[in-house]
């Protein structure tokens, strides 16, 4: 099993063009969302790891996604987000966005676990993802809930 979990947003009128179709950016920030809210569901909000294990936080490495089907404003959106993939240093998550039963978009985020830097002119460098952070985002917990 695999760390999995459901984030739901309602579209509002700010993330869309005139047309009233989502414009594709809301999509990265709602996979960077959905990302938080996984950690959090798994018991590692990142307000609390972040200082914990001395890290600047999980940055992104690489993004992507393909577009299936528009959002539209007001739509319930509902993204399922799954730790495909965890390295030493960096971990993969996959999001499926969907109204109702229609998939709009997949997507994913490689992230790298960044230590703090010992001085702030210091190069930030990802470093080993702790293994008890490992285990969670290996085994997971299944939720489902927003």
């Amino acid at each position: 099993m695999t760390a999995k979990h459901r984030w739901t947003t309602r579209v509002r009128w700010s993330e869309v063009d005139p047309a009233g179709i989502v414009f594709y950016p809301r999509f990265f920030e709602w996979f960077d969302l959905a990302t938080e809210s996984l950690f959090e569901s798994l018991g590692q909000p990142w307000p609390i790891i972040f200082p914990l294990y001395d890290i600047v936080g999980v940055p992104i490495a690489e993004s992507g996604a393909k577009f299936t089907a528009p959002v539209r404003y007001g739509d319930e959106v509902a993204i399922d987000s799954v730790v495909a993939q965890v390295e030493e240093k960096t971990f993969r998550v996959e999001h499926e966005v969907r109204v109702g039963d229609i998939v709009c978009a997949r997507g994913f985020e490689l992230r790298a676990w960044v230590g703090r830097p010992a001085q702030p002119s210091d190069r930030l460098r990802a470093r080993a993802i702790p293994e008890e952070i490992v285990k969670v985002l290996k085994d997971g917990v299944e939720n489902s809930h927003a």
